[in-house]
């Protein structure tokens, strides 16, 4: 059942900054945060790398801040699926904790639109933060001509991981767009091998591989059209062509895929069970800790690379509510959270790239990640859409579903039928209208 959000006009607030921080330095303490001895802090950072990535940040903020204790609410559920409903319930009874994570975008326009956020303009200011992100980042978290997140971390959504022996079998070379796609994925499974691993128990995998599919036939302005309402996709002849693409590939992708999860992948992947797979950089240290090396078991290239490269990005911030317990101590953990130091530390744990351009390349102790740093620095930055980048929430339920059914049954005109009635009903036109906004 799709939940429609309730829109409000948002409040504004501002709380002084007086610090800056340079370079790879912890932010320092304001002389308020002594009137704040405590933090409330939400996220979905629970499992492996990205529990050990949020403790690092944790003792960075202690280290800085030695005087206030961390609460910290860990809410397990894959993209902050579950955080999401829990964090309406909190802010819709006037519960707010002091901070919690968003993703950029569409998701974060929803606590907007609910006017349960102050802004963060003065931290964006005081910090030079214009200088130190990408113009994107800004883009992205601004509405009402207000800033409202600190992005902390970026992922990189649209990596085409291979099985390095597989390939060099078969005499292989890694695709480029959909069509060397599907030629490798009909070499692999004239030998028996099941070219693509998917695991649809998450739904949004296969939003995943949909995605590199449009962006493949119809590139990134179309793709960003797409999915903030701008296109018809009954009568726009690249919505059909994506669609008829990603059916060729139905056949080459794992049978059972629903009944396995995004991080099952990686291992299936190392071990040669699948060939490939489409996933985000955040795979790389499952592979990595299942004792896959990188270039030797497995590579991962950006994909698709034709008609143009882009970076399909995933934006993690951390927010300000209003009506907070302790409003200092919350200003204080977002300080440091722009710190290229602490972006430097938890991004080497989580899989991540930093999004304070300060953080070289050279920080990152596997190639994928220093290549993700380059490409974010270079290529065209184009929003994820699963993850509420670009369309509605709501929109975006019931899409997975429609996606996740089609690889069942590949209907391309019922996909387009059911694709153009979603976002007539969800308004996504309207919702998205902030992205376009000068």
């Amino acid at each position: 059942m799709r939940v429609q959000q309730k829109r409000f006009l948002s409040a504004l607030c501002s709380v002084a900054v007086a610090i800056c921080v340079t370079g790879c330095s912890a932010a320092s303490a304001l002389p308020s945060s002594v009137a704040s001895h405590d933090l409330t802090v939400y996220h979905w950072w629970t499992a492996g790398g990205e529990r050990q990535a949020m403790d690092k940040v944790e003792a960075d903020f202690k280290a800085a801040y030695p005087n206030i204790t961390i609460s910290d609410n860990p809410t397990a559920g894959g993209g902050g699926i579950t955080l999401k409903t829990v964090m309406q319930g909190k802010l819709a009874a006037g519960m707010p904790p002091d901070t919690f994570q968003s993703l950029a975008g569409g998701e974060l326009k929803t606590y907007v639109d609910g006017g349960y956020l102050d802004n963060v303009d003065d931290i964006w200011a005081a910090q030079d933060l214009d200088l130190k992100y990408r113009a994107v980042l800004g883009k992205m978290v601004t509405f009402n001509g207000h800033k409202m997140a600190i992005p902390v971390s970026i992922h990189r959504a649209n990596w085409l991981f291979y099985n390095v022996p597989i390939f060099r079998q078969y005499g292989l070379d890694p695709p480029r767009d959909v069509d060397e796609l599907i030629a490798d994925s009909k070499v692999l499974a004239s030998h028996g091998v099941t070219p693509i691993g998917l695991g649809t128990l998450d739904k949004w995998t296969a939003v995943f591989l949909f995605d590199v599919v449009l962006l493949s036939v119809a590139g990134p302005d179309v793709y960003e059209q797409f999915y903030t309402g701008l296109l018809d996709p009954q009568t726009d002849p690249r919505i059909r062509t994506a669609f008829e693409k990603f059916a060729e590939l139905v056949p080459y992708v794992n049978r059972g895929h629903g009944a396995n999860t995004w991080s099952d992948m990686p291992t299936m992947l190392g071990s040669g069970e699948v060939a490939m797979m489409v996933l985000g950089d955040f795979a790389a240290p499952l592979l990595t800790d299942a004792g896959y090396q990188e270039g030797r078991d497995w590579e991962a290239v950006g994909f698709p690379q034709k008609p143009a490269e882009v970076f399909l990005m995933v934006i993690d911030t951390f927010t300000r509510p209003k009506a907070i317990e302790h409003p200092d101590a919350t200003t204080d953990w977002l300080l440091n959270l722009v710190s290229a130091k602490t972006q430097a530390d938890f991004t080497i744990l989580k899989g991540s790239i930093a999004a304070n351009q300060d953080v070289p390349e050279s920080t990152y102790p596997d190639s994928l990640h220093q290549r993700a740093s380059e490409a974010f620095k270079t290529l065209r930055p184009v929003p994820s859409s699963i993850h509420g980048a670009l369309s509605p929430l709501a929109f975006l339920d019931s899409w997975q579903d429609l996606v996740t059914v089609f690889l069942y049954s590949p209907d391309v005109d019922r996909a387009l039928s059911q694709t153009a009635l979603l976002m007539k009903s969800d308004d996504v036109a309207g919702s998205s209208a902030w992205y376009w906004a000068k």
